[in-house]
């Protein structure tokens, strides 16, 4: 708790531009809030900056845009209720879900996630009826995949705040079976020194990520949206 209130404290980027830059812009307001996690390789907090691929590619459509901002980084549930409740005008890197999209719209895709079974020690890599009900499943609490196990049926045992913790109850096998982005588990297998391999695992689907930008914000600027999505080309790669 104590490291998010210093990530809210101090991750702030602003980007501002001059009176004459911005006057030209009409379809934005005069400082867009965004607001999202520390989740890499997409979105960093190291040595008090924020980085990461998506987040660099954020930043990049809106620059192309001509739009001030201001982002934010919080918790992942934290992020999404200040969107919910108006704090914030949006939240990244997000995959589309039905609870999402009754007070936010997303954009096109920025990223992809591949949505990974990863398998512990001993445990056949197989995910059907019978096992979705035997074994112990589980992925980060709050997120779009913990909610959609818990939804399918499936056995969803312990809460884990991030991939860290998933990846330690997947080794000591406290579950069976962890259902995770395959770049964030990667990432956190070298960081523990293991093989990316180390564990058996099975694509599960592909799945486009893109910014949540609250109705009531796009209601407001009717042409916010339209402009972001075509800038999105002019910043691949």
């Amino acid at each position: 708790m104590v490291r998010v209130i210093s990530l809210i404290t101090v991750c702030l980027i602003n980007f501002i531009f001059s009176a004459t830059a911005y006057s030209e812009v009409k379809i934005g307001p005069p400082r867009l809030l965004l607001t999202t996690q520390d989740w890499g390789p997409y979105q960093t907090f190291e040595a008090g900056e924020m980085g990461g691929a998506a987040l660099d590619k954020v930043k990049c459509v809106l620059n192309k845009m001509r739009q001030p901002y201001q982002l934010t980084m919080t918790s992942w549930s934290e992020a999404q209720l200040r969107v919910h409740t108006g704090g914030q005008h949006g939240f990244f890197m997000a995959t589309q879900t039905k609870e999402r999209d009754t007070y936010a719209t997303l954009s096109s895709p920025i990223s992809e996630q591949k949505l990974t079974w990863y398998f512990g020690p001993g445990v056949e890599p197989n995910v059907n009826e019978l096992s979705k009900l035997n074994l112990m499943f589980s992925a980060k609490f709050g997120s779009s995949k913990w909610f959609w196990l818990k939804r399918n049926g499936y056995n969803v045992v312990k809460q884990p705040r991030d991939a860290k913790v998933l990846l330690r109850l997947l080794k000591q096998r406290e579950i069976d079976i962890a259902l995770e982005d395959q770049a964030v588990f990667e990432q956190e297998l070298k960081q523990a020194g293991l093989p990316t391999d180390f564990f058996q695992n099975k694509l599960l689907r592909i799945e486009p990520m893109g910014v949540y930008f609250s109705n009531r914000f796009l209601k407001k600027y009717t042409g916010f949206l339209n402009k972001f999505n075509a800038n999105i080309a002019n910043c691949e790669g």
